[in-house]
């Protein structure tokens, strides 16, 4: 079972796994890039953790032949061409089950009718909307009438526990043979990004399922705090550095009509329940990386020489608690923010056009402003606080595959998983991603030009051709993110982004520089995602992880709130774990985290 299966938990898993929050993070993409809604942010480790930020740039070498004639030739740039099947006369049919977008036509979209011509298939694809492919997915494995190929994202991914359990019933088939004599490009990825093949590969040594890989910088530290800086000029003081520094400002931001409306509506700070403030302030005292709602998945953990184990009954821990509950008391956290929703988070710091919060957490500043109020370019990062100990951490996802999102099925002949592990190929290639999500050459992106600048202020290798999303979806020649599509940090930092920051054009880089204010001060072991847990211990880890996730929950926002003392009720509370079984917990988690390593 993945750490992070769960239905409201899609939306949060970005958060706590430091991917991205998927209905709040793709609003500006939606705008810029001209996709509909949705696509997965995968993170990878950064800077000290395993150090695969340094990722090389990729270099598909040689050539492979395979069994239907075709074969995938490289060129310099490691970008993987498939040639078309010229022995078979007869395209390989093949029937997909696909996420995106309703109002496209996949089966005469120009990318699918190119890779048909390209690969000698002939695909017939049907389509489900983020909304309902979750339910149609499993009333079609149900029935027992699915097709040869399921192809998703992150509405509905392929958890490690389905894997194992549609792969050990045959449904879904194992990868590995198929990948290893058909599929050069995903061999080499596997190659390169050091944490793909561990990821994918069940306890059993099968390959049932492949993932996305998208590693978006930012949004691998989701426990971000945006302080208001005309505020903080106003009040004539500097960005905090530690954690009496920040309530300092936040007395002034209470005290002061900071936005001249003759109101006293200013809200030192805010949140939300899939926007913890919490968790920004807890990493002052111990590592904390659950900026969203805990439901099923791994919360509260750390990790120390491979032993992992619960931060949430720690003294470190309870000092956290004590410094936020002071400011609660204090009347500096607005009352809401414990458990309000996104769209009361919006209305909080969002009236009327002019600023109302002056410290809010959030992945980035278009979770509580939206693009179009100018607003939000009033806030900027505060990196993270240094608590009364020197603690200073920042809340980081681990590494690893989250979950996977293509799968061949049993219902396919073994002509027809040839032609399905090769489509998967040219997906993984940098070509057939580049071709697949962002559109064609010449029409939605063209490749960089003198002047134009990356992430790093380096000549950009591609540049995007700003379309409204109408006009793309008018287009209807690409598949956007599904399937196994390769974007690495290195890739992603690739496209050229316009250098003024607060422009809706460079709002990727400012999330970059933001980024880069906590890289480099997460802990050096951290829980990886997706881990595989033994079939026979799921569904007992999965009533273990709701209970003490809803119960160290419900107690922190007694402790915060006053209505638990934490003089007085700490010592019962710690007890408490006996009772949901922590001790077993804890070694469930261990033995698949040790399995992972072998």
């Amino acid at each position: 079972m993945s750490f992070f299966e769960g239905g409201e938990r899609i939306v949060n898993l970005l958060n706590k796994t430091g991917f991205v929050d998927a209905e709040n993070d793709m609003t500006w993409k939606d705008e810029r890039f001209g996709k509909y809604k949705g696509g997965l942010y995968m993170k990878k480790p950064l800077a000290r953790f395993l150090g695969l930020l340094l990722i090389v740039s990729l270099v598909l070498a040689g050539c492979s032949s395979n069994e239907t004639g075709g074969n995938n030739e490289t060129n310099g740039e490691g970008t993987g061409t498939t040639q078309p099947n010229e022995e078979n006369t007869e395209p390989v049919k093949l029937s997909v089950f696909m996420a995106g977008d309703p109002e496209q036509d996949y089966n005469t979209n120009k990318f699918t009718q190119e890779v048909e011509e390209l690969l000698n298939i002939d695909l017939d694809i049907q389509v489900y909307s983020n909304e309902v492919i979750k339910d149609q997915r499993q009333l079609t494995l149900n029935s027992g009438d699915y097709p040869e190929v399921f192809m998703l994202t992150w509405s509905d991914p392929i958890f490690s526990a389905e894997q194992m359990r549609l792969g050990k019933q045959g449904v879904y088939i194992p990868l590995n043979d198929l990948i290893e004599e058909h599929a050069p490009n995903i061999k080499q990825r596997m190659k390169e990004i050091d944490y793909y093949k561990p990821g994918v590969t069940a306890p059993d040594g099968n390959i049932y399922a492949l993932p996305a890989i998208n590693e978006c910088y930012h949004c691998g530290f989701g426990s971000k705090m945006w302080i208001n800086t005309e505020w903080l000029e106003a009040v004539d003081m500097d960005v905090p550095t530690t954690t009496e520094e920040f309530r300092e400002v936040l007395r002034a931001f209470k005290n002061n009509d900071l936005n001249g409306n003759g109101q006293n509506d200013e809200v030192p700070l805010s949140g939300s329940k899939g926007n913890r403030l919490e968790s920004y302030l807890m990493n002052a005292f111990i590592f904390n990386n659950n900026p969203g709602e805990c439901n099923s998945g791994a919360c509260y953990m750390t990790v120390n020489d491979g032993q992992v184990d619960l931060t949430a009954n720690k003294p470190e821990f309870k000092a956290g608690l004590e410094y936020v509950a002071s400011l609660y008391k204090e009347g500096l956290i607005d009352l809401g923010a414990l458990s309000q929703d996104g769209e009361a988070y919006k209305q909080v710091a969002n009236r009327e056009g002019i600023a109302t919060v002056g410290v809010a957490p959030a992945l980035h500043p278009y979770v509580f402003i939206p693009p179009d109020n100018p607003v939000h370019q009033q806030y900027m990062p505060i990196p993270p606080l240094k608590g009364p100990n020197g603690v200073q951490l920042a809340g980081a996802g681990g590494s690893g595959i989250w979950a996977s999102y293509f799968a061949i099925t049993n219902k396919a002949t073994e002509e027809q998983q040839i032609a399905a592990i090769r489509l998967a190929d040219y997906m993984a290639s940098e070509e057939g991603t580049v071709r697949m999500t962002m559109g064609e050459e010449g029409v939605n992106w063209e490749r960089g030009a003198a002047g134009d600048l990356d992430m790093n202020g380096e000549p950009a290798q591609y540049k995007l051709i700003s379309k409204t999303p109408e006009e793309t979806r008018a287009l209807n020649n690409a598949w956007s993110e599904i399937g196994t599509f390769v974007k690495t940090a290195e890739h992603r930092a690739s496209w050229a982004v316009a250098q003024d920051i607060m422009s809706r054009e460079g709002y990727e880089l400012r999330l970059y520089q933001a980024t880069k204010l906590y890289d480099g001060r997460q802990p050096d072991e951290i829980l990886p995602s997706g881990l595989f847990i033994d079939p026979a211990e799921v569904d007992e880890f999965g009533l273990l992880a709701t209970d003490i996730n809803k119960y160290i929950g419900e107690n922190m926002i007694q402790f915060i709130t006053g209505n638990k003392k934490l003089d007085k009720d700490w010592d019962s509370y710690v007890a408490g774990f006996e009772k949901l079984k922590l001790n077993r917990y804890l070694e469930i988690i261990q033995t698949a985290m040790d399995n992972a390593a072998k």
